[in-house]
């Protein structure tokens, strides 16, 4: 497991590097002589460009740059994936495989079809706007404790909402919400699907990619409500009440015994 994590954040870095690379490339055409000193043509229009070269030969091209010129560090393997053409564009879209211990990532680079300038990642300014418009729509919304209402569907295991816990023992603040959460779960035990990630980076990677940042602690609660962060501002009793009022929402108030207290229905009636 922690050779995963460690080949995951080298293959991060390494990503970073690259992508550094591209916003110097597109803003500092003198750093962009630094990729192909003895072929940079500076001007902006490579459309005029007779000396396109093939698929092929810029897909070999991309590969010997990033091996050579890349400052990949050992036990680092790059292979090509794919060569097409970008639409509208006079470039080659070149689809490359970055791999470490076992842990894989995709990257899209661009290249002019003259071989002349690397772009090592693109980025989809349509979808990122798209993908941002539609988190700032559905996921401002905040209810008790500061969790966040995604908008989205209860997601369930056996029919029981599934609360996600992740978490690590190098973080106080984990250390600090874990057994808060894991106290108030095992009251839901027959109503409700614990994942309790603490320690465990591999599980449950699709919803934690979803509803964090990359941060921890992050709490999901059946994919309706999430947070990251703990809730040490208000207390581990209060917390409590607050996960306890949130889950009895998702489970229609069962246990009748758990979520039928004064102080739950008045913080449930606050969602």
């Amino acid at each position: 497991m922690e050779m995963k994590v460690v080949s995951a954040l080298i293959l991060g870095l390494v990503i970073g590097v690259i992508v550094g690379g591209a916003v110097g490339a597109f803003v500092l055409p003198q750093q962009v002589h630094s990729f192909f000193p003895s072929t940079l043509n500076t001007s902006t229009n490579t459309s005029t460009s007779t000396n396109t070269i093939t698929p092929e030969a810029a897909g070999a091209k991309t590969i010997d740059f990033i091996s050579n010129y890349g400052g990949l560090p050992p036990g680092v393997n790059v292979t090509l994936i794919n060569v097409t053409e970008a639409e509208d564009a006079d470039l080659y879209k070149i689809a490359v495989n970055m791999s470490a211990g076992g842990i894989s990532r995709t990257v899209m680079t661009y290249l002019t079809k003259d071989g002349k300038i690397l772009f090592p990642q693109g980025i989809d300014i349509e979808e990122v706007e798209s993908r941002q418009t539609k988190e700032t729509v559905t996921r401002t919304r905040q209810t008790i404790g500061n969790f966040i209402v995604s908008g989205d569907e209860i997601c369930k295991d056996d029919g029981k909402p599934a609360i996600y816990f992740f978490g690590s023992d190098g973080c106080p603040h984990c250390k600090w919400e874990h057994p808060v959460i894991a106290d108030v779960a095992s009251k839901f035990k027959d109503f409700i699907s614990f994942h309790d990630d603490m320690n465990n980076f591999t599980a449950d990677r699709d919803i934690f990619a979803r509803y964090s940042t990359g941060s921890v602690p992050t709490i999901v609660l059946g994919c309706r409500y999430y947070r990251i962060g703990s809730g040490e501002n208000q207390g581990k009793e209060q917390e409590a009440k607050i996960l306890t009022a949130l889950i009895c929402n998702l489970t229609d108030n069962k246990p009748i015994d758990i979520c039928s207290t004064p102080e739950i229905e008045a913080l449930i009636a606050r969602i």
